[in-house]
């Protein structure tokens, strides 16, 4: 069967002048029918454009169905060909075929020379992966309880480094054919990862291998910046960054997107008047950063910083055993929730308690009614998203003040007025209840007092932001909040080491470190401000590398 596309611009068809500039950098190749020109697994691929015949790719997670055929002027590939990961199709030619191949080498030549190419190729990408994601059946096969911790782990990793798979709880007749199938381990989640491995309970770094976001460690190399988390400010630096000529590494412990990723949709983000969710922001920003040059390295945990001494360089010690040397960089690693304060919530984190909501949340909890905690624009988000992917669950909104206090009107207004969302306030879970899952909540006012139970099967959690990054030297200065001091702050502190000159907007204490976003003090908790912290960190690079000699660059 053939999916019929729903969106042009997912499959179009190219211009003879836009065939002649990728005959400039492409090889052509004839085949022959039943040639396969990729298949899934293949990583690092070349852009294949027909030029005459057809080519047909096919979906090895449905028996080998065909998803579309690619006529003359139509190119196959998605977001791989940017991401250089495993591909996840299969492609075969129907008939006799002459293609155009364009090395990945030359992908970013091809890209940055032809801007309505490169449009016309970068829509079609991300159109073609959503509606591959969409479809249900495609990528990597996840076998496991729905409410265990250790299945929404891995499915949570997966989301959020937007590699498609099908989710299968072991409990349902096709769980159970197709644990079978894989040998019925006995733990739990099992993965099979599209080539015929098959891995029982991973961590993360075997899963990312599995699933082809591990990329090699990078190696003992100098750049001329390196960000250290993956959320709105780091991402918009890199792209920034690499878009100017800089040498860029972005290195995140778990996925890109940081909190945004988690956010069902964001609507107040200037140019997306009808919203994007966190999961497509983050997409798009990749894609954007290494369409430029940069790099990414996930999940990569950075040990401990080296600030610079003898040399110009500082240097970050890595968990994967690299040490990476950087002229300035950026600590980018957000806040983190924190966690809920009430009797037995430890026992069903990731299982029933979550710090974020996605559609990966939403499915799961489909038809149960759920409670959102906090007053913040997260939690606005979690409650509208949740109340409308499924119409016959009921959302309670708790709050421990009036939910008008820190949450933006446009929130309030949709939560006051949906019928299927209760706002509760002045009130705080006090206690978890249920056995191998959450059958309800007590509730408790401010001052102590008893205030009900609600029957419900899942609560998401927003409140109480702590900033990252344990790791950081102590010579890094913070506020009595933990949030890291920057520019003026850092002058007024009198803690400033250098003598000759003054420090930068986002620069700490130590100089050519600077941080952006909500990890930064007194910064503003929103995507827009975390956006424009990264486009200030580069002009504070720009400053910097003008007062010293020029670095030597990474490819």
């Amino acid at each position: 069967m053939v999916v019929v596309p729903t969106q042009d611009h997912a499959f179009p068809t190219l211009t003879e002048h836009e065939m002649n500039h990728i005959r400039e950098l492409a090889i052509a190749q004839d085949v022959a029918d039943g040639t396969v020109v990729f298949k899934v697994g293949d990583a690092d691929i070349d852009l294949v454009v027909v030029e005459s015949g057809q080519l047909n790719i096919l979906n090895p997670a449905d028996d080998n169905k065909v998803i579309v055929h690619h006529k003359p002027r139509e190119f196959a590939g998605d977001i791989d060909l940017i991401t250089r990961r495993p591909v996840i199709v299969t492609a075969v030619a129907h008939g006799p075929t002459r293609i155009l191949r364009v090395p990945s080498k030359k992908m970013r030549e091809l890209l940055n020379r032809i801007p309505r190419l490169s449009e016309k190729l970068m829509d079609a990408f991300t159109g073609r992966r959503k509606m591959l994601a969409e479809s249900g059946i495609f990528g990597m096969t996840v076998i496991g309880p729905g409410r265990c911790k250790d299945t929404n782990l891995v499915r949570e990793f997966l989301y959020k480094n937007f590699v498609p798979f099908m989710w299968f709880d072991p409990e349902t007749v096709e769980g159970k054919r197709r644990l079978v199938k894989l040998g019925s381990p006995r733990k739990s989640p099992v993965i099979e990862c599209g080539d015929g491995r098959v891995l029982v309970n991973p961590t993360i770094r075997e899963l990312a291998l599995c699933a082809g976001v591990l990329a090699p460690c990078p190696s003992d190399a100098i750049y001329d910046l390196v960000v250290v988390g993956a959320g709105p400010a780091g991402i918009s630096a890199a792209v920034y960054a690499a878009s100017e000529g800089l040498s860029t590494l972005v290195v995140d412990k778990l996925g890109p997107g940081g909190q945004a990723s988690g956010s069902s949709r964001i609507e107040n983000f200037i140019g997306f008047p009808a919203g994007l969710s966190g999961i497509d922001f983050a997409t798009r920003g990749v894609l954007q950063m290494m369409k430029f040059g940069a790099r990414i390295a996930t999940p990569v945990t950075v040990l401990r910083l080296e600030p610079a001494s003898d040399d110009e360089f500082h240097r970050l010690h890595m968990d994967c055993g690299s040490v990476v040397r950087a002229r300035t960089i950026l600590i980018a690693t957000g806040v983190h929730w924190r966690r809920l304060d009430a009797q037995n919530a430890e026992a069903f984190e990731g299982s029933g308690i979550f710090y974020l909501c996605t559609s990966t949340e939403a499915t799961l909890y489909d038809n149960c009614d759920v409670a959102v905690v906090g007053g913040g624009n997260s939690a606005g988000q979690a409650a509208v998203y949740m109340s409308e992917f499924c119409r016959k669950r009921h959302v309670h909104v708790l709050v421990r003040r009036g939910l008008e206090d820190k949450m933006s009107s446009y929130l309030v207004d949709r939560i006051r007025s949906s019928e299927n969302i209760t706002v509760h306030e002045g009130v705080e879970i006090s206690k978890i209840n249920g056995t191998r899952k959450i059958e309800s909540v007590d509730l408790k006012s401010r001052d102590g007092t008893p205030k009900g139970s609600l029957s419900l099967n899942a609560v998401f959690v927003f409140t109480g932001a702590e900033p990252s990054g344990s790791w950081l030297p102590d010579s890094v200065c913070r506020d009595k909040l933990g949030y890291l001091l920057t520019g003026s702050e850092v002058s007024r502190s009198g803690l400033w080491p250098l003598k000759d000159r003054d420090p930068c907007p986002l620069e700490t204490t130590i100089p050519g470190l600077l941080a952006a976003g909500d990890v930064r003090s007194a910064s503003t908790k929103r995507v827009g401000f975390a956006v424009g912290d990264g486009s200030l960190a580069v002009t504070c690079i720009h400053h910097l590398r003008s007062l010293v000699p020029e670095v030597t660059r990474t490819p």
